[in-house]
């Protein structure tokens, strides 16, 4: 092993064991070993962090203004700082970080995905679609490590989801998923009560049932999707077990208010007064 792993190896062990400065020291050091610049600039970050780490933020400033300066053609000595002012909650100076990134290097798809979340954060969600829409519109933008086209066209939808705007989300969750496997699209539950709300019950029975086969998951949230969409359906007793099974998570059901349309024909049938502890959920 080379000295700059052994130097790197070495300096994360002394994170974990919060010996900042004996980190610090090290990865200074491993800086000689390498030429390769991404490596380079998240060395520097990670001094600025242990700088940080021991109280001292005006080194740490100090330390990712040199980095920015040193390697201003890069887009990654912004994406770092940027994601070290939002973990100090200084939103709005990453926010103005990331809209110069994007000013610089218009194809890096990173920079749109943290200012997506970032606006999201804080409650600006008009702009995280905003700023998605412009990722989405980039022909030739880069693909993110481990990041596929159809998260970001998924993101939209769930953005469009928490905004009531059914009609949009419905349209982004399914360019998402025919962009992935069934096995890699992970919001069939959001797909199914969007379903719901546009009033396709059949469709909405066979998203949830598809969440059901792909993330094994039996929740208490994701029954009440199957009971809503087999009540509206007609399946009186399977709803009704569905139900049950939520319930006997924690002998307590939550349910929403606009979900009593889809339980009508329970709320008919007296099915709610067999269980004691049903609280319905104001909007």
């Amino acid at each position: 092993m080379n000295l700059f792993f052994q130097n790197i190896r070495k300096a994360k062990s002394f994170e974990e064991k919060k010996e900042f400065t004996r980190a610090f020291n090290l990865y200074s050091e491993s800086e000689r070993y390498t030429a390769d610049i991404p490596s380079r600039i998240k060395i520097k970050s990670k001094m600025a962090w242990c700088q940080h780490s021991v109280g001292n933020p005006r080194e740490t400033e100090s330390q990712f203004q040199e980095l920015l300066e040193k390697y201003s053609e890069h887009p990654l000595s912004i994406t770092l700082y940027s994601k070290y002012l939002i973990k100090l909650k200084k939103f709005k100076s990453a926010r103005i970080q990331l809209k110069k990134g994007i000013q610089l290097f218009p194809n890096y798809l990173e920079f749109y995905l943290i200012l997506a979340s970032l606006l999201k954060s804080m409650d600006r969600s008009e702009e995280s679609i905003e700023t998605l829409k412009e990722a989405l519109s980039r022909e030739s933008l880069t693909k993110g490590k481990g990041i596929r086209i159809s998260d970001i066209w998924s993101e939209l939808g769930s953005l469009f989801f928490y905004r009531n705007d059914y009609n949009s989300a419905l349209a982004c969750f399914k360019k998402s998923r025919s962009l992935s496997s069934e096995n890699e699209f992970f919001h069939f539950d959001m797909l199914s009560q969007c379903y719901l709300e546009l009033d396709d019950p059949e469709n909405a029975l066979k998203a949830i049932e598809s969440f059901i086969i792909y993330q094994g998951d039996v929740s208490p949230e994701i029954l009440i999707i199957l009971s809503r969409a087999k009540c509206r359906l007609g399946f009186i007793e399977e709803a009704s077990q569905h139900l049950i099974q939520a319930y006997s998570y924690e002998d307590s059901l939550q349910l929403k208010g606009h979900e009593m349309i889809d339980f009508a024909p329970l709320l008919r049938n007296g099915f709610f007064t067999t269980l004691e502890n049903i609280e319905w959920e104001d909007e």
